[in-house]
């Protein structure tokens, strides 16, 4: 506790430091903008900055069940060695493809739908979210030790026996894993989505807007604060998730 108290310390104190030489505000007037901005809408887009992240969470949560649809199955499958040999040269084609370079197709792509910026904010969500979450699923499934493979086969157990009752147990705290991963970057793209094209709310497009009206920077800061805020609440909601199940090793076992 006291190592945090220090490190807070340490970082308001270099903030001050950083205002001093004219790089930063105040960080009490950041603080005093972000709470504003909390309880009361600004009055450029008339929403408040719990407004905005509502609309950054929902968008996000929709490409995560997506993408966690596809990878996690997909993932699992990929202990098969035919369907491995079959998907992962196309996948590790597509992977290394930066969520943002999807943006222009995307808006493409959704161009006739009825609300095109937010699907194709979705879809933006989902591929920054599926291929980490996927890579770290696969790679877990493909680590079964082999021994317990050849053990289970002495027993009689059938291709399904093994996928269900030796693959997918230890495969477990990969797809928590890769669900935390994935979600942090789904978090980081839809972020940069909103900067891209106009969706009328969200964290990323109240940050471009601020920015627009003249570089308020007490508000541009407040609103990257509220994306670290959320995007470390998540984490932590998983970390305690993986926390409560028993093959959690502790560290140095």
């Amino acid at each position: 506790m006291k190592q945090k108290i220090y490190s807070a310390l340490l970082f308001i104190f270099f903030w001050y430091l950083l205002y001093f030489l004219n790089v930063l505000p105040a960080f009490h007037v950041v603080v005093v903008t972000f709470l504003m901005l909390v309880v009361k809408a600004e009055p450029v887009l008339g929403k408040t900055l719990i407004q905005h992240a509502a609309s950054s969470l929902l968008r996000v949560l929709a490409g995560a069940i997506v993408a966690f649809s596809l990878s996690i199955p997909l993932g699992i499958l990929m202990w098969f060695s035919r369907i491995y040999n079959l998907l992962h040269p196309a996948i590790e084609v597509l992977r290394p493809i930066p969520p943002l370079a999807w943006i222009p197709l995307s808006y493409i792509l959704f161009a006739s739908f009825p609300n095109p910026t937010v699907f194709a904010q979705i879809f933006i969500v989902a591929v920054g979210a599926f291929f980490p979450s996927f890579v770290t699923i696969s790679d877990y499934v493909r680590g079964v030790p082999q021994e317990f493979i050849e053990l289970a086969k002495v027993f009689g157990a059938k291709s399904f026996d093994l996928l269900t009752k030796i693959v997918l147990p230890y495969s477990l705290p990969g797809i928590i894993t890769g669900v935390r991963v994935g979600l942090g970057v789904g978090w980081m793209s839809i972020i940069a989505a909103e900067m891209i094209a106009s969706s009328g709310s969200g964290l990323g497009y109240f940050i471009l807007v601020m920015y627009e009206v003249g570089g308020r920077m007490p508000e541009i800061i407040a609103g990257m604060a509220m994306i670290g805020l959320i995007g470390y609440s998540m984490n932590t909601l998983l970390f305690k998730l993986e926390e409560r199940f028993p093959w959690r090793l502790k560290s140095g076992t």
